[in-house]
């Protein structure tokens, strides 16, 4: 029989590889970064800002948005204004819509209790013109100066592997 301090090795081992395992699957990932909202309200003014090193101008790219939601936000969707800035100068506004719940009312996204988080994908194909630091500001454009019920709000990027 094995005593405490026998398993202690073979736990961490088990966690370990499960860790590495489950880190190794995501092997598009190139950026990933979400900002928690305090008491779960995002005012109108509160940006979002992301800086990405953008060095291979080769590759493409697909953009996500990452939101999580409570199962008390009041609507099945989310407007948000997304300001890019170019290294070197010049910037892009788009302003995209979220589906966060279908017309039944029944959440998207994964998660158990009051909380749901979503991957939302936006775009594919994208290359970025010029190598250098690309700053993405993001805003809720929900028309409500305290937007209730988000929690995190974020972006994503992958890069598009080659087959």
């Amino acid at each position: 029989m094995k005593t405490k301090s026998n398993l202690f090795p073979t736990v961490l081992l088990i966690s370990l590889l499960l860790t590495f395992s489950l880190t190794g699957c995501d092997k598009e990932k190139f950026f990933d970064q979400s900002i928690s909202i305090p008491d779960d309200e995002w005012p109108a003014d509160q940006e979002m800002v992301f800086k990405v090193n953008i060095e291979d101008t080769v590759s493409s790219y697909r953009f996500f948005i990452n939101i999580r939601n409570s199962t008390s936000y009041r609507y099945s969707n989310i407007y948000f204004f997304l300001i890019t800035e170019f290294p070197g100068g010049g910037m892009s506004r788009d302003t995209i819509e979220c589906t966060l719940a279908d017309k039944t009312g029944k959440w998207s996204g994964k998660g158990t209790g009051h909380y749901r988080d979503n991957r939302l994908y936006i775009r594919e194909n994208i290359k970025f013109p010029r190598s250098g630091k690309y700053i993405f500001r993001l805003n809720q454009a929900m028309r409500e100066q305290k937007l209730k019920g988000i929690s995190e709000a974020g972006m994503r990027l992958e890069k598009q592997l080659v087959n």
